[in-house]
């Protein structure tokens, strides 16, 4: 009779395993990063779009005007659009603007939106997706 029986993995059996881990595993990878790269920009544009409601909620409350001003980390906006930064909000760290820097957004005290035309477009990019959101010149954004 055999005085040593077999017990555990051998180091084949565990390179093996490794292998076919890390096979599987780089597959796997790169939907996690996408997924991650849509969860972000999600979060940015629901984000924006909730607080572009409050300010024009808040534009319609005071009857004044709230500016939104865009740049290449966020935007920030004006309560009053006298001039002084009221509230500021960066883009998640891989999330940027689609093409461009969208234009500054005025919302009055009626809460239709200036300087945007009939319709603007913001659109947010992150690792690849992109989400966007549409705000007429009503005030109305829509996902």
């Amino acid at each position: 009779m055999d005085t040593y029986s077999q017990k555990g993995f051998s180091l084949l059996d565990m390179l093996v395993t490794v292998s076919i881990s890390s096979i599987m595993a780089s597959f796997a990878f790169p939907s996690i990063g996408d997924a991650l790269g849509q969860m972000q920009a999600s979060q940015d544009l629901r984000k924006l779009t909730f607080l572009m409601s409050e300010l024009r909620s808040e534009a319609i409350r005071t009857k004044t005007n709230v500016r939104i001003a865009f740049n290449s980390e966020g935007y920030t906006w004006d309560i009053g659009d006298d001039g002084t930064t009221d509230g500021t909000q960066a883009l998640l760290s891989a999330s940027e603007w689609r093409n461009e820097t969208p234009s500054d957004i005025i919302f009055n005290g009626l809460g239709t939106a200036r300087g945007i035309g009939n319709q603007m477009t913001i659109a947010i990019k992150n690792r690849h997706r992109e989400l966007e959101c549409t705000i007429n010149s009503n005030g109305y954004i829509s996902l």
